[in-house]
């Protein structure tokens, strides 16, 4: 017994000896460590060290541009209703600059100019930055307005940019290579689809850019006839939906000449409560106010109503009461449609990516019944999936299409209802115009069917596109993780696996190592040993005899 006792109290003196020693032996190669650390440093500071400055940046000085021919600018801001800010103009050599100071909208490293003519002026803008560093890019060069832009970025990730190809920006913009809006042409357009960092929605930017003279008013159009292309039920009436710009006549006369329609200022009463309407779309949409921005794709040059945003295949409902006509294609709404309510105002939908089936037979129409689904027909099929929505109060049923007011205020009170799901009814399929059109009616119509669930996405990367293009009423999200847009962990959460991890002393014995930590090992075993034979030993011996002498 004595002697296992012995080997046991053996082993762990044996232990606190080890653990002991380990700890010196830290404490001495963290002092070498230290030590060496200090030579290093001691060393580098010796040699001679260069440091770039950041750059100081210049304000840009903004003037409002003249009515004639700008020939060359570094930056333009056209926001909708007010005059084209300018920035930069005339172009010259400029060093570090940026509008405003604080907080800069536009920024760039540096600007070259050459040229003074109207049409023969050259700027050359490096390192340019919107928002921050939202859209960059190397190279911005142009000259009068026509050029190239290369390196261009969004949110650091590069892009390809074609001539005239958009880009989509973080869901509030577009980014467009070689684009006229307006009087502006640039090799760099961006162009916002929603309020941001608060410009509203509608303004446009562009860089290296060149405007040309004021246009000439046009004559007011009493009437404007439909050019489109309508399904077979389509009711026969002038279609008062936007049409491109009629050619210019080759002949004018220069006096006299009256100014064009412009975008209305007033917001009359529609005859209803504003509870007797409900808001176009299932759920409510994101949108700003773009009524009377630019728009050179219509003959009077401005938009006429808001973009209403949301997920493609989310149900577009009836906002009144009333009867629908103008069921079909237009060039430029795509599949679009008219609704008019009891006191004859009118409301135009565009950009549809399909129907309710049964309004191909029943007109008549009740508040908050879906008609459509939402989508991006037309000429929006570059863009982000929206409702263009429009409102033509009967008070102003003589100026046809030029009667459209503001529709921001009266979405703004209206109603947002959410659909049940029993009553969301099947998409309807027609047939869009032979080429283009039936083509890009085609791949909305298979995104509409993958986002109503109707037709099954293919792989993981098809169900995330399906979750994030749909509603996600009444169809539940997929379940798993990349169908849900939850990505992997960043590389910056992860430890290293080299890291050091601070050990507190409690933890110091069981860091013993090397030969000390065996040798140790061993004697705490022998002397367990050794202790648990000895009690087994005394265990098995047989009792003593009891005395039985006298």
């Amino acid at each position: 017994m004595r002697h296992g006792v012995w080997f046991l109290v053996l082993g762990v003196l044996v232990a606190a000896l080890g653990a002991a020693s380990a700890s010196a032996d830290g404490t001495a190669t963290t002092t070498t460590t230290t030590t060496s650390t200090t030579t290093t440093t001691a060393t580098t500071t010796t040699a001679p060290t260069t440091t770039t400055p950041a750059p100081t940046f210049s304000r840009l000085a903004p003037t409002y541009l003249p009515a004639g021919c700008v020939g060359a600018g570094d930056a333009a801001i056209a926001m909708p209703g007010r005059a084209v800010l300018g920035l930069g103009t005339p172009a010259y050599s400029r060093g570090p600059s940026a509008y405003p100071a604080k907080s800069p909208i536009v920024r760039f490293l540096s600007s070259a100019a050459s040229g003074s003519s109207c049409t023969g002026a050259h700027v050359t803008l490096e390192s340019v930055s919107l928002f921050g560093g939202a859209v960059t890019a190397s190279a911005v060069s142009a000259t009068h307005g026509r050029g190239s832009v290369s390196g261009v970025k969004i949110y650091g990730s590069s892009v390809a940019l074609g001539a005239g190809h958009a880009v989509g920006v973080g869901g509030w913009g577009q980014v467009t290579a070689g684009k006229t809006v307006g009087r502006i042409t640039a090799p760099l357009v961006v162009q916002l689809l929603a309020a941001h960092r608060g410009l509203p929605a509608g303004t446009t930017i562009a860089f290296a850019f060149a405007a040309a003279p004021q246009a000439a008013a046009k004559p007011k159009h009493k009437h404007h006839s439909s050019g489109g292309t309508h399904h077979s039920r389509t009711t026969k009436k002038a279609d008062k939906s936007p049409q491109k710009a009629p050619a210019r006549p080759k002949k004018e006369h220069r006096h006299h000449k009256a100014l064009g329609p412009q975008p209305l200022t007033a917001t009359p009463s529609l005859g209803f409560k504003s509870r007797h309407y409900v808001f176009p779309v299932d759920g409510g949409a994101t949108y700003g106010d773009t009524y009377g921005g630019v728009r050179n794709d219509i003959y009077d040059g401005w938009h006429h109503g808001d973009d209403l945003f949301a997920p493609l295949g989310t149900p577009v409902v009836a906002v009144a009461r009333g009867k629908l006509s103008l069921v079909g294609w237009n060039e430029l709404g795509g599949w679009r449609l008219w609704l008019t309510d009891r006191k004859g105002n009118s409301f135009y939908y565009a950009h549809l990516a399909g129907y309710a089936r049964w309004i191909l037979t029943h007109r008549h129409v009740r508040a908050g019944q879906v008609i459509g689904f939402l989508g991006r027909t037309g000429d929006a099929f570059t863009t982000p999936p929206h409702l263009h929505f429009e409102i033509h109060p009967h008070l102003y049923v003589d100026l046809g299409y030029d009667g459209a007011v503001d529709p921001t205020r009266y979405l703004g009170v209206w109603k947002v209802e959410h659909v049940p799901a029993d009553e969301i009814p099947q998409p309807a399929k027609l047939t869009a115009p032979r080429g283009t059109p039936r083509q890009e009616a085609a791949v909305v119509w298979h995104q509409l069917l993958v986002a109503r669930h109707l037709l099954p996405a293919k792989g993981a990367a098809s169900a995330s596109a399906s979750a994030s293009s749909s509603g996600g009423r009444p169809f539940p999200h997929p379940p798993s993780l990349l169908a849900s847009g939850v990505g992997p962990l960043p590389a910056a959460h992860v430890r290293p696996t080299g890291a050091h991890v601070a050990t507190s002393a409690s933890d110091m014995p069981l860091l013993v190592g090397g030969p000390l930590g065996a040798v140790v090992a061993l004697s705490a075993a022998a002397g367990a040993f050794l202790f648990r034979r000895r009690r087994r030993t005394d265990a098995a011996s047989p009792p003593a005899a009891p005395d039985v002498s006298a």
